[in-house]
């Protein structure tokens, strides 16, 4: 009897044990999500260029350069430099989901519906709403696909429309360089295309990504970008993320 007490007892410290060490290692979703949002602009601002190259059927037909400015983890501005027929058209991005654009020619600033975010700029595959991953904390359904000792896998289904213009987002968030390098955009359901980040520097004391591929899952077309000219914790003024600033091209 005695024995068949102990052997039970035994049993359930094991038991009860292997509960204890999975429920361990279980790994909150919302952590990772805000990890991944949180590491997007690690520093108090940053400036850099972008140079984005429209590759079809192996040839590039079109390149375009920017200049991004971010502050914090609300304030975003890019302005396109050149080619000359789209320089000074520029994007406003304050806060997750408030957007503006501003058209040199008549000198105008509209905002962005949230439908429209997700129109490739100039004809590449870079939209708007894909700036960056801040936002994704609040107003997504986030759901963990898949852990592996490099990478988490995340699923983020937006709440309603006015939150994104993509159904979903398969995000791939890099443990080892806290950085999400790749992501699965969907519209509708179904993938619309891959963009892949990387080739990291570590100049600045932490990991920054200086290259992007998106693939469009639905024509022979790839966008290609490069990043240079890192400028970190300069001081950027508040003043150049507002409307008016978008209008003086300051």
């Amino acid at each position: 009897m005695m024995r068949t007490v102990t052997r039970w007892w035994i049993s359930g410290l094991l038991v009860a044990c292997v509960g204890i060490a999975a429920a361990q290692q279980t790994v909150d979703v919302g952590q990772i999500v805000r990890d991944i949002e949180r590491n997007e602009f690690r520093h108090d601002d940053v400036s850099y260029r972008m140079t984005m190259k429209l590759v079809e059927g192996g040839e590039v037909t079109r390149t375009i350069e920017f200049q991004v400015y971010a502050k914090g983890s609300d304030k975003l501005l890019v302005r396109v430099t050149a080619p000359g027929e789209l320089a000074g058209m520029a994007i406003l991005q304050l806060g997750p989901r408030t957007m503006y654009i501003y058209n040199p020619e008549d000198r105008s600033v509209r905002l962005v519906a949230a439908s429209a975010r997700a129109q490739g700029l100039a004809g590449t595959d870079y939209a708007a709403a894909d700036a960056s991953l801040v936002g994704i904390s609040e107003g997504w359904t986030a759901t963990l696909l898949e852990t592996t000792p490099e990478f988490y896998k995340v699923r983020l289904v937006p709440n309603s429309n006015d939150v994104s213009p993509y159904s979903a987002l398969v995000v791939w968030y890099d443990r080892a360089h806290a950085k999400a390098t790749k992501m699965e955009y969907y519209l509708d359901g179904e993938l619309a295309k891959t963009m892949e980040r990387g080739s990291f520097v570590n100049s600045n004391g932490y990991n920054d990504i200086t290259s992007v591929r998106i693939v469009n899952a639905r024509t022979n077309r790839v966008t290609e970008i490069t990043i240079s000219d890192y400028r970190v914790n300069t001081g950027l003024e508040d003043r150049i993320f507002t409307k008016r600033s978008l209008m003086l091209g300051e």
